[in-house]
């Protein structure tokens, strides 16, 4: 895992990757942030080794959630914030070549943001921008894997097919506390029609080519996970897994259950983005997953 690229192709995303800092700051994986809205206030979606803006963490985001007065809101970065990142990578680090690879374009405005920039960005410069079609790590699985490809001095032709086959192999499945934040978003259509009663059960979803699907829905906690550790067992072997969780959550038992499917030490565990935790709320829990090939 010593890979430090020093080819001539960068990968870029989005902070809704959920990148963990120390792999995008060992594979020099650039990471443009998105924007969450509080009430007057915007906060930069940075890094969940630091904090997301004046005074507030991840952990403290999920624990003031319930009782934010204002529910908040989430935005793509401007244009000119992803051209200023094409540029320093042709002109600070010598790439000839930038693969962008971003969230899921039809959950997000920031696929087509990113493709605007391009055309503000150095002349010399390529640029391919990717939909991954997926969320949080199921987007991070398919960067990082990129970024290892650029560190081996794989081509572009062969970091792309290699994007395109990992899409086809990840999947994310999340359980959520409750079906309310994702209906205030107003992101996922067949949610708004719920009614209004079946909001107290414990929902599954999962992301599939950049849509999120209804898997089930329990009427526990303890019959969710054992429904998330079911859709994680059907897949067959894996190639990598991330634990997914919003704050504030008891992940450890969780965790050691996952020994079953992946080794442990190898399973990596993240706070989800506020971004994307604004519309699922705390109390979540969430796997991504990669098929072995």
């Amino acid at each position: 895992m010593g890979l430090v690229s020093d080819a001539s192709i960068r990968i870029l995303t989005d902070s809704t990757a959920d990148v963990p800092p120390d792999i995008a700051r060992r594979l020099r994986i650039t990471v443009v942030p998105a924007y969450i809205q509080i009430g007057l206030q915007s906060y930069r979606d940075v890094p969940w080794d630091s904090e997301a803006g004046p005074g507030l963490s991840r952990r403290a985001f999920y624990e003031q959630l319930p009782a934010m007065p204002v529910f908040p809101t989430t935005a793509v970065p401007p244009a000119y914030e992803f051209a200023a990142a094409y540029r320093r990578l042709a002109e600070e680090e010598h790439a000839d070549t930038v693969i962008a690879i971003v969230v899921s374009a039809l959950l997000s405005g920031m696929y087509n943001v990113a493709r605007l920039a391009v055309q503000d960005a150095p002349h010399h410069l390529r640029v391919h921008v990717v939909d991954s079609g997926q969320v949080t790590m199921g987007l991070g699985w398919i960067v990082i894997a990129a970024a290892e490809a650029a560190a081996k001095g794989k081509s572009v032709e062969e970091i792309l097919v290699l994007v395109e086959g990992m899409r086809r192999r990840v999947r994310v499945y999340a359980m959520l506390d409750t079906l309310d934040y994702l209906r205030r978003s107003g992101r996922v259509g067949w949610v708004r029609a719920m009614a209004a009663q079946v909001l107290h059960i414990k929902p599954l979803l999962e992301v599939v080519d950049g849509e999120v699907r209804d898997v089930g829905r329990v009427r526990s906690r303890r019959r969710a996970i054992e429904r998330l550790l079911a859709l994680l067992r059907s897949l067959g072997p894996l190639e990598r897994l991330a634990l997914l969780h919003t704050y504030p959550v008891d992940i450890e038992a969780f965790r050691e259950r996952l020994g079953e499917f992946f080794p442990q030490e190898q399973i990596v565990t993240v706070p989800v983005t506020t971004i994307i935790g604004a519309h699922v709320g705390p109390g979540g829990l969430g796997l991504a997953a990669v098929r072995a090939n």
